[in-house]
């Protein structure tokens, strides 16, 4: 049962990145990195299906700046090396502009370190200002849209508000990138994060 559901997720994520590549727009890439198998596979979970969500939301209104967004999904397992391996692979992709990772703190620190030699935007999930929220506190709008987008209509879990709006934070960051600077980049979108705050479901988020 679970090879099954294993392989309909996997299938998805292939999908999912083949799709927000086909078009001939400009495109910017978001990484991702979460635990999608293994013991913690639920937060991995949460992530791809509200981080999908967010990217067709913000595709479906014209992108950013002239700029479809794409996400490179990477699979960590919440292992150390496997993360290390995850960030220096996104670090060396010149499209990827911003991270989202790693959901659990010690990993997150791992693999930090790659990204900042690399002056690759981190938002660091599973702590605050990105810390995991009771799921019912979340807008009901939301949960059903989120509910849409999953293959079996599943619930959204504690992960799904903060990667939601992680993702919120950086459409505005790549919207003042290119409005500042005239061009979306690593550099820009660190400046921009630097100076934001965002309003969303689960409160104020930030760049720690």
């Amino acid at each position: 049962m679970w090879n099954v559901a294993a392989k309909v997720f996997v299938a998805l994520l292939a999908a999912f990145f083949v799709a927000g590549c086909a078009s001939v727009d400009p495109v910017v890439k978001i990484g991702l990195v979460a635990p999608f198998e293994g013991r913690h596979r639920e937060i991995g979970y949460d992530a791809i299906y509200s981080a999908r969500l967010a990217v067709q939301q913000i595709n479906d209104a014209g992108g950013v700046a002239g700029h479809r967004v794409a996400l490179v999904a990477l699979d960590d397992r919440g292992d150390p090396e496997l993360a290390r391996q995850a960030a220096a692979s996104l670090a060396v992709d010149p499209g990827v502009v911003a991270v989202l990772g790693h959901y659990l703190p010690e990993i997150t620190a791992v693999a930090a370190p790659i990204y900042e030699q690399h002056t690759l935007p981190l938002l660091p999930m599973g702590q605050a200002p990105f810390a995991p929220v009771p799921p019912d506190s979340l807008p009901p709008a939301f949960l059903e849209a989120y509910a849409a987008v999953t293959p079996f209509d599943e619930v959204a879990g504690p992960f799904a508000g903060p990667t939601f709006d992680a993702m919120g934070l950086l459409r505005e960051a790549l919207a003042e990138a290119e409005e500042s600077t005239g061009s979306i980049s690593r550099a820009s979108v660190q400046e921009a994060l630097g100076r934001l705050k965002y309003q969303g479901i689960t409160g104020e988020v930030f760049l720690p």
